[in-house]
């Protein structure tokens, strides 16, 4: 069976905002979040536990939020971490010296994204060339070791996959002992915790 390269998304954030926030504030709070690790009493569903004990290697982002998160998938195993699974950092929006609550900042930041996206405006060159390079890490680890999971992060994870597919992987469904996993991917595919998983093209299909 080919090995599998599985993204994962990180658990929730130990940071929790209220309020309304102005751009200044927006920056101060995606620094806390950064900083912070995981919520309290946060773990992950236990069909993830299940794969990330298989995987032959789980590495993750070098950010704590990510780093906690592969922690708690397997506790006490050494997970290799790398700041090129860093999430992507977005522009702040053009909202002036509004003062509006998180959730805003949030939605105009996807609302721009998916304008972006619709117009067909290519991402940042740098944000390209780090996926690029953290596809190959995570390919020569999934020939040295086998099934690769890679804690990361929910936009990262859309350019670090593309950038898979571009290197000949494809989108991959477990079967058998990982179906259950399977279902839970796909009905919660952009949630924490959330997996998607690829496998080599060129291989033969699990």
């Amino acid at each position: 069976m080919s090995a599998r390269i599985i993204l994962v998304r990180h658990g929730r954030s130990g940071h929790v905002h209220t309020g309304w926030i102005d751009a200044a504030g927006f920056q101060r709070w995606r620094d806390a979040y950064d900083a912070a690790g995981l919520l309290p009493g946060e773990r992950p569903p236990p069909a993830l536990e299940a794969l990330a004990r298989q995987a032959g290697v789980v590495v993750a982002s070098d950010l704590p939020r990510a780093r906690a998160s592969a922690e708690l998938l397997v506790p006490g195993a050494e997970i290799p971490t790398s700041a090129l699974l860093r999430e992507m950092e977005q522009p702040i929006p053009p909202l002036g010296d509004a003062r509006v609550p998180l959730a805003v900042w949030a939605l105009a930041i996807g609302l721009r994204k998916a304008l972006g996206a619709l117009r067909g405006e290519a991402l940042p060159a740098a944000a390209l060339r780090r996926a690029g390079e953290a596809a190959g890490w995570l390919i020569e680890l999934a020939a040295e070791r086998g099934d690769v999971l890679a804690v990361t992060h929910a936009w990262f994870r859309e350019v670090l996959a593309a950038a898979l597919v571009e290197r000949g992987w494809r989108r991959a469904c477990a079967s058998g002992r990982h179906a259950r996993w399977t279902r839970y991917a796909r009905w919660r595919r952009y949630a924490h915790w959330s997996a998607w998983a690829l496998i080599d093209a060129r291989q033969p299909g699990p």
